[in-house]
């Protein structure tokens, strides 16, 4: 079980209600359909190091593939009506391994549990509900009561280079010691230009290959260090803002991928030598949820190659 004492959501059931409330759309990812790839190039700045032995975070650079993506299962979305956005990143491990970081521009999950998750979709997708009854419903219960505030801060994006994202769950660094540090990550745009190309441009994907053209496109990875009390299993709770920001390297985009990562399934949960899965009951469902959504795309899509 994940929830708080509610009845277990099977993946199936999960990957139902998101089809239902936002439409199935046979071949794309239920959720970040439309999106843009690119290969790229991370160097660790080595300030991590006395925090974790993982390979992609001491002092030699790694390779990574990067995808930008619009939050909707829509392969056409209306994307000023869609303002959270996606960034995958996937490190390439010296050994042939690798591992994930899944983020988006907002700075916590709606809800702390799968089963609350679920429960907001069946809300929305209830027809018989006017839209106020729906929004009453979200301002009244406890589980909810991230929604209404991240919807009223919800606002367009200029482009995807110029966003903040956030990893939304805590993870467990390990040293050589043995020592566990609570963190949380987030990637902050190296640069911004305040939208200046996006005026010419008709969509996000344009604007961000215009910007590599002309200015290259880089974050920083930057960990947040946790202390006593900050919430590990919760990730609709922000840590506060005072706690401790470490830069542990930069992310440079190097070139378009022409296959836009579509055989990618980006598991935030894949563990590697100095890094661990905190007990975030969202976290820990993303590996069942993805693959269940990615088996359902696989089977309606044969890809390039396959």
């Amino acid at each position: 079980m994940f929830g708080d004492g509610e009845e277990y959501i099977t993946p199936e059931e999960a990957v139902d209600t998101i089809e239902e409330f936002a439409g199935r759309y046979p071949g794309y990812r239920r959720a970040h359909a439309k999106g843009i790839a690119f290969d790229a190039e991370f160097v660790p700045s080595g300030i991590a190091v006395p925090y974790t032995v993982s390979p992609h975070l001491q002092k030699g650079k790694v390779g990574a593939v990067v995808r930008f993506s619009h939050s909707t299962p829509s392969p056409d979305p209306p994307e000023w009506l869609v303002p959270i956005k996606g960034m995958a990143v996937r490190f390439s491990l010296p050994d042939g391994a690798f591992t994930n970081l899944v983020m988006a521009n907002v700075p916590v999950f709606i809800t702390k549990t799968p089963e609350a998750f679920v429960r907001l979709l069946k809300v929305m997708t209830k027809g018989e509900l006017s839209w106020r009854e729906k929004w009453r419903v979200l301002r009244k219960d406890p589980e909810f009561r991230t929604v209404p505030t991240l919807l009223k801060q919800l606002k367009p994006p200029a482009s995807f280079a110029e966003e903040t994202y956030h990893a939304l769950h805590s993870y467990y660094l390990v040293n050589g010691q043995d020592e566990r540090q609570a963190v949380r990550f987030r990637w902050a745009p190296v640069s911004k230009e305040e939208g200046s190309i996006l005026k010419t441009m008709n969509d996000l994907e344009e604007e961000l290959l215009a910007r590599m053209e002309d200015e290259g496109v880089q974050f920083r990875l930057m960990i947040q260090i946790g202390e006593d009390g900050d919430p590990v299993d919760d990730p609709s709770v922000r840590w506060p803002e005072d706690r401790q920001m470490i830069d542990a390297g930069i992310l440079t985009l190097k070139s378009v991928r022409e296959d836009e990562a579509e055989s990618f399934v980006f598991d935030p949960t894949l563990e590697v030598e100095g890094l661990e899965c905190s007990d975030d009951p969202i976290l820990k469902y993303r590996s069942p949820f993805y693959a269940e959504s990615s088996g359902r795309r696989f089977r309606e899509k044969r890809l390039p190659g396959q």
